[in-house]
């Protein structure tokens, strides 16, 4: 069950509302055969974080499913989508000790689906949380989100916090796939980043979007692409000044995919981009293009700052 992004909070006594974690969605089958983790789109990564296996401490009951969201931390206590998404592409088990010690995970959990062979979709969400709360003891790993009743006082921390939203769940709402449903709701931040343009992608001679990264270990990393927000001037500026930008390579490291007419530039010009969240391949989610900016490219680290 995916909850559904709108402007406004909902309201009254018949919703609870709970941080919404900046993390990869996992959901943690539990029974006699051991513990599996699976990840929204079905793919099993159950090797690739040990630190779930304590869970068969945890529990009270034969079997079960649970829903949650795995999280890292970073140095200010932040959950930190960069890092969990650092964690999530580690390919090779031989590697995994020294990335549960460098970036040690929390399982954020906020739904059970079943409990000792019991289909509990079709339950209300207050019975399944109670259940939930019955079933799982927590630790420092592992823990159960927290319920607000003052969506707006709780939206109002997370802006303070500088942390992704929160997400709004009916009372009586049943567990349903997808987003076949208005039970649900997220409410998130406005983000902002300082990024680098590495390359202009053309549509009938005219530049059509920005191809923007930022670096990370003195590496230009891709971050996507963008045209929403630039104006008509800034096409024509665009147009002028690459011709003496222009490079034969890519400037990023590691394209994710081949991407047809492009200029390739000397990441020399910087701008400040708005978005919603990060995808989970590590990309921006409705970015819009807010203005070009003096800053250095050297100072596009990837910081993101609540608007």
């Amino acid at each position: 069950m995916e909850p559904i992004l709108r402007p406004d909070i909902p309201s009254g006594d018949a919703w609870i509302h709970q941080i919404k974690w900046d993390g990869i969605r996992g959901l943690t089958y539990i029974d006699q055969t051991g513990i599996r983790l699976y990840t929204k789109k079905g793919k099993e990564r159950t090797e690739f974080y040990p630190e779930l296996q304590q869970l068969s401490k945890l529990v009270e009951g034969d079997s079960m499913i649970l829903d949650g969201e795995i999280v890292v931390l970073n140095d200010e206590h932040k959950p930190s989508f960069e890092l969990v998404l650092t964690r999530e592409r580690v390919r090779t088990t031989e590697k995994i000790p020294f990335y549960v010690k460098k970036y040690p995970i929390k399982y954020i959990l906020f739904d059970i689906l079943f409990l000792n062979g019991k289909n509990l979709t079709k339950r209300a969400l207050i019975e399944r949380k109670n259940l939930l709360l019955q079933s799982v003891h927590q630790n420092e790993t592992i823990a159960i989100t927290d319920d607000f009743k003052d969506g707006i006082k709780l939206f109002s921390l997370m802006r303070e916090k500088g942390w992704e939203g929160i997400v709004s769940k009916h009372l009586d709402s049943a567990y349903i796939g997808g987003k076949n449903h208005k039970e649900w709701f997220k409410v998130k931040l406005q983000r902002k980043m300082l990024v680098v343009v590495g390359g202009v992608s053309w549509k009938n001679e005219f530049p059509n979007s920005l191809l923007l990264g930022v670096y990370r270990k003195d590496r230009l990393l891709f971050i996507g692409k963008a045209s929403l927000g630039l104006k008509e001037s800034d096409f024509q500026m665009i147009k002028e000044f690459v011709p003496q930008l222009m490079q034969n390579h890519s400037p990023f490291y590691q394209l994710p995919t081949k991407i047809k007419d492009v200029t390739w530039i000397k990441p020399a010009l910087t701008c400040w981009v708005q978005f919603l969240e990060w995808t989970n391949d590590g990309q921006l989610r409705h970015p819009k293009i807010l203005g070009f900016s003096p800053y250095s490219p050297y100072q596009a680290i990837g910081k993101d700052y609540v608007m």
